[in-house]
């Protein structure tokens, strides 16, 4: 059996590992009672293991110039996959924060398979699972769907049906895979970044360390969410963007940062995926997005959002697009390389809205409570947000760099606070 090697945009994801990125989307699960390690082991072997990359490790080719290959060894073993901890009985939120910031930093071995299960147990009487997977392996936007299709809903033992509301409703999803797919895309794509202005310079950015902090905002009802959605004629999604905008602005002002343009960029992936397609390699966008943290008011962010979500929707040809297969004109992982880098540079944040499911999951006959998600930076980011779901509750996760003059803390709190004054900007009576 002839043994694929890794496409263009995989490669790029492998050369850009690095202690300070190790490249790995992390979600971070939560369960009010145990799991079961035995029942989470079936369950891996069932759901994960049917997908055949989960199975193999990266070979690298003997020749200089050559691109490594995915390889199925007899050696699999998932006991090199699943791992448990434990919090002392006297651990606190910190401690624990402590431990995924750590797990989160530490890069993969190359030489198995770029998956990892952390089962973390005696937390508060339940369970933490995290879920760790390389961007080779599935990129940020599928590797949350393949997270979240570890469950089931209750009445039918079945994977859940996931709602993606990101910014891909922006998107024609059709006419910018069909642009990206011309010959000489990537290199066009790699000009535009190299001509756009860059993010003012700040502590925000800069080359990242190995160590990064990571902290996540209270529960928010998703129903409240949308009765204020209603009322401010607005979506989900551009309440979500102007609640992080507002957190950010907070951060600035308290930094003194806040930038002259009153525009901060954030490199949001973007999925390409149409429902039934593979889960497995790179099929996804990054945009860069001007979020509106100059503007002072709830009604005054959602303006400037909707124009430039609308901006983001006609400039299909601006968007970096990683796809299988690559570029036909041109497939080597170095334009990649360079679009990311450039990406990195012109912009301060990486920010991901997870897909959502629609009704409550359990793993292993437990109750997911609330999870967050973080995708593999395609940059040097210093800052990444990740704004998550259940079927009825939402959360904001924050990683930051050490080296970052952000905190963590305070930015979850002031996202808390955004969507109060989302609260009361909506009329929302108590």
């Amino acid at each position: 059996m002839t043994e694929p090697t890794l496409t263009a945009a995989d490669h790029t994801w492998v050369r850009l590992q690095e202690a300070a990125n190790p490249m790995a989307s992390l979600a971070v699960l939560f369960f009010a009672r145990a799991l079961p390690i035995d029942s989470l082991k079936s369950l891996v072997e069932d759901r994960l293991m049917s997908f055949e990359r989960f199975r193999q490790h990266i070979l690298p080719s003997r020749l200089p110039r050559g691109r490594p290959r995915w390889h199925e060894g007899d050696d699999f073993a998932l006991d090199n996959h699943l791992f448990r901890a434990t919090l002392s009985p006297q651990g606190t939120a910190r401690d624990l924060e402590t431990l995924i910031s750590r797990l989160l930093a530490e890069p993969m071995a190359t030489d198995q398979p770029l998956w990892q299960l952390h089962l973390i147990e005696e937390v508060d009487g339940g369970s933490v699972l995290v879920v760790k997977i390389h961007q080779s392996v599935a990129d940020g936007t599928s590797a949350s769907s393949i997270v979240l299709g570890l469950g089931s809903t209750k009445a039918a033992q079945i994977p859940p049906e996931i709602v993606y509301e990101g910014l891909e409703a922006r998107l024609r999803t059709d006419e910018v895979v069909e642009t990206a797919a011309q010959p000489g895309s990537s290199v066009r794509s790699l000009c535009r970044l190299i001509a756009q202005r860059s993010d003012t310079d700040s502590p925000l950015m800069g080359k990242p360390t190995h160590q990064r902090q990571v902290a996540w905002s209270q529960s928010f009802p998703s129903i409240r969410l949308r009765s204020f959605a209603t009322r401010l004629e607005a979506n989900e999604t551009e309440l979500l963007l102007a609640a992080v905008a507002a957190a950010l602005r907070q951060e600035l002002v308290r930094l003194d940062l806040l930038p002259e343009s009153a525009l901060l960029r954030a490199v949001v992936p973007c999925n390409l995926r149409s429902p039934n397609q593979d889960l497995l390699g790179s099929r996804f966008a990054l945009a860069a997005l001007p979020l509106p943290v100059g503007r002072t008011t709830v009604r005054s962010r959602l303006r400037k959002l909707r124009q430039v979500l609308d901006e983001l929707g006609s400039a299909r040809g601006s968007l970096a697009v990683f796809q299988t297969p690559g570029d036909p004109g041109f497939r080597m992982s170095e334009v990649e390389d360079q679009i990311t880098r450039q990406l990195a540079k012109k912009t301060t944040l990486l920010l991901s809205l997870a897909p959502q499911p629609t009704e409550p999951l359990y793993f292993c006959g437990q109750k997911l409570e609330h999870w967050l998600y973080w995708p593999a930076q395609a940059g040097p980011q210093r800052l990444c947000l990740g704004l998550s779901a259940t079927s009825d509750q939402l959360r904001l996760g924050v990683t930051v760099d050490e080296g970052s003059a952000a905190d963590p803390h305070r930015l979850a709190r002031a996202f808390e606070q955004a969507l109060a004054e989302i609260a009361a900007a909506s009329g929302e009576t108590t």
